[in-house]
């Protein structure tokens, strides 16, 4: 009996000890996934807010280019996060879904504006994540996606940028 229990108490601590030090050792790009995979979720569900809720056209054509970008990197970071044994979720976390209902309660030039500027903070912030994981990543596969991601997200910075203040001198705000 003291025998058995013995066994069983180490094959206990060896399964934990080896999950905790597997966890312990992806943590950071795991990280990484979850808060990419957020954030590219939120990009896609603005841009099909934007697509039917904003005013101005260039917001709605930006919405459409934010779906079909996106939709396609967040394909791509789900096939490489299954093939490392990471979950992506499917539903958007506590953080995010409040930035989303904020933007769908909102409506006419209001809501054109929030959403730039939503477009604006987000991909600076995911810049910054992608950078990040770019040079201290510890998977080499996650790194050397997300430095490929880079550049087309400055570009949709640039873009959201651009269209930010035209459009708002051209309502007279």
């Amino acid at each position: 009996m003291r025998a058995s229990l013995l066994v069983i108490t180490c094959l206990l601590l060896a399964v934990v000890l080896a999950f905790s030090d597997r966890f312990e050792s992806d943590s950071p790009d795991k990280a990484f996934v979850l808060s990419a995979a957020d954030g590219g979720m939120l990009e896609v569900k603005l841009g099909e807010l934007a697509t039917k809720k904003a005013t101005m056209p260039k917001c709605k054509e930006f919405g459409k280019m934010m779906i079909t970008d996106h939709t396609k990197v967040n394909g791509e970071l789900k096939a490489l996060a299954g093939k490392k044994q990471i979950t992506i979720p499917t539903k958007l976390s506590t953080a995010k879904q409040q930035m989303y209902d904020s933007l769908a309660a909102q409506s006419g030039e209001k809501f054109d504006m929030l959403y730039m500027n939503m477009m604006i903070a987000s991909h600076e912030e995911t810049i910054g994540l992608f950078q990040t994981e770019s040079n201290k990543g510890q998977d080499q596969d996650f790194k050397k996606w997300a430095d490929a991601k880079i550049p087309a997200l400055k570009h949709h910075l640039e873009m959201a940028k651009e269209l930010f203040p035209a459009e708002l001198k051209a309502t007279g705000n």
